[in-house]
């Protein structure tokens, strides 16, 4: 094995373990809380402290990125907090921790910002998108191994288990960062001008807006209210897994699909208006379910378009931008995504709260639908899917 594949297996080993350690207990976060008599709106403050401190964070990780010139220390920082906010968890369960352990798993999913432009280094500029393809891929590998062992290890041992599983992963991926190799390029001149003039970027303000109603309608739905949803239904705890792995499954096989001849073959605002279609069928289609068999096919659709957006979207927030500048280009985009993250499962937590689940998943849908329409109408700013 070559230095740089042996590179890349370790990094990628890191990032399934991260994602493992910070969605392991996802699927059962939001029905735990409504079982405790907490409010829907308050159980999506919660829910949403995940993407605050990822909001307060980004650019400035970014910003800071940029100028030490060093992804491993953000990466061993990271897989860190993996593992101790599920570990806080376990320690304090009162509904004010849960929100500051949520807030400091956001803290973690910061540095991914750090994971996505480190392991995309070890490929040729040209091949941008296909390196932000897989290790989005890979992210959705250790969200769906999570999804699939806690809903073995939920059954089996309870729900305090994933918190448990979580932190092993968690510090397992922490012991492997400290054998990443530390990069040579050095501290970059970062001015203030040349910031101002990355987060001005018109392409970079239009996909990051795109990608934070990706978030939005994600986190607003299957990693909040859907479950609750198909419970009400009478979905078991097995069938609760399977929605979840369906959809992790469909977002890496779509990631990947950017990276593929066949996605390059379309173009890439087709390819962003289908990702957004797919997502407004999704939601709709979770509104008027009648029955728990219904979630499954639309966990295919939906995870489908999830994974070709955020993959897409991350990879042309990049893309034009030089070496030292690409840590503040994407922790603007993540940043703004974050919003979504935020504001998600608030402003879905409420809409359930004063209105019924079909009217709340039917807002949903018509917003992914607006944002596919506004894609396609964006016939003047076409350059922004210009393919290069």
């Amino acid at each position: 094995m070559s230095g740089i594949e042996s590179k890349r297996v370790l990094l990628a080993t890191i990032t399934i373990l991260f994602w493992f350690a910070q969605y392991v207990y996802i699927p059962f976060l939001t029905p735990y809380l409504l079982s405790l008599s907490i409010t829907a709106t308050v159980v999506g403050v919660i829910v949403g402290a995940y993407g605050v401190t990822q909001l307060l964070l980004r650019i400035p990780l970014g910003i800071i990125t940029d100028i030490v010139g060093n992804h491993k220390i953000f990466i061993i920082i990271g897989t860190f907090l993996a593992g101790i906010s599920s570990m806080m968890i376990i320690l304090f369960g009162s509904p004010a921790m849960l929100f500051l352990s949520n807030a400091l798993s956001g803290v973690a999913s910061s540095t991914w910002i750090s994971f996505t432009l480190l392991y995309s280094s070890y490929y040729d500029r040209s091949e941008g998108t296909k390196a932000i393809g897989l290790v989005t891929s890979l992210q959705n590998i250790g969200i769906l191994a999570a999804f699939l062992l806690g809903g073995i290890f939920s059954a089996q041992f309870g729900s305090r288990s994933l918190f448990i599983l979580s932190f092993v992963f968690g510090m397992a991926g922490f012991i492997l960062s400290l054998f990443i190799k530390p990069e040579t390029a050095g501290r970059t001149n970062v001015t203030a001008t040349s910031l101002v003039k990355v987060m001005k970027d018109k392409k970079l303000l239009i996909v990051s807006l795109l990608g934070g109603f990706v978030w939005f309608l994600m986190f607003g739905t299957i990693y909040s209210f859907t479950t609750s949803t198909a419970k009400e239904l009478g979905a078991t705890g097995l069938q609760l897994g399977i929605i979840y792995v369906l959809f992790s499954l469909m977002n890496i096989i779509g990631s990947y699909f950017v990276s593929t001849k066949a996605s390059r073959n379309l173009s890439e605002k087709t390819n962003i208006a289908l990702g957004f279609a797919l997502l407004a069928v999704y939601c709709a289609g979770v509104a008027v379910a009648p029955v728990t068999i219904w979630f499954f096919p639309l966990q295919i659709v939906g995870g489908f378009g999830a994974g070709t957006l955020t993959a897409i979207l991350m990879a042309i927030a990049v893309r034009n931008f030089d070496a030292d500048k690409k840590s503040t280009a994407m922790g603007f985009y993540q940043s703004v995504y974050s919003l979504g993250i935020t504001f998600g499962p608030i402003v879905m937590g409420i809409l359930v709260d004063h209105f019924s689940k079909i009217f709340s998943f039917s807002v949903m849908a018509i917003i992914a639908l607006a944002c596919s329409i506004f894609v396609l109408s964006m016939y003047k700013f076409s350059v922004l899917f210009k393919e290069v």
